[in-house]
């Protein structure tokens, strides 16, 4: 028992550590420091330790290889657009095909 919360200690430790180190990857896409395509990957890592650092926080550990899934799981979810940027082109659309009104 001991040695399992010293490893869910440890990767709540290395998982709060990672998300600090990416911080607020919106406001660096927005500023134009990273590309979409580090945003995406960003947003996905991001994503991926917030998972595991809840699973950790309730007492389950999740080890490297089921990590990499759930990463390849959240750079889908990443890559899809957001609501808001749905509607943003469904906006641009209908202005284009309708005019203004």
């Amino acid at each position: 028992m001991e040695e399992q919360d010293y490893l869910l200690q440890t990767r709540i430790n290395e998982m709060t550590n990672l998300i600090e180190h990416i911080g607020d990857v919106d406001a660096k896409h927005a500023a134009g420091v990273i590309t979409d395509e580090q945003s995406i990957e960003q947003k996905a890592r991001k994503r991926t330790f917030l998972k595991v650092l809840a699973a950790a926080q309730e007492g389950e550990y999740i080890d490297d290889g089921a990590m990499g899934s759930i990463l390849d799981e959240m750079r889908e979810q990443a890559a899809a657009p957001s609501q808001e940027e749905i509607n943003a082109a469904n906006i641009d659309y209908l202005m284009m095909v309708g005019g203004e009104w």
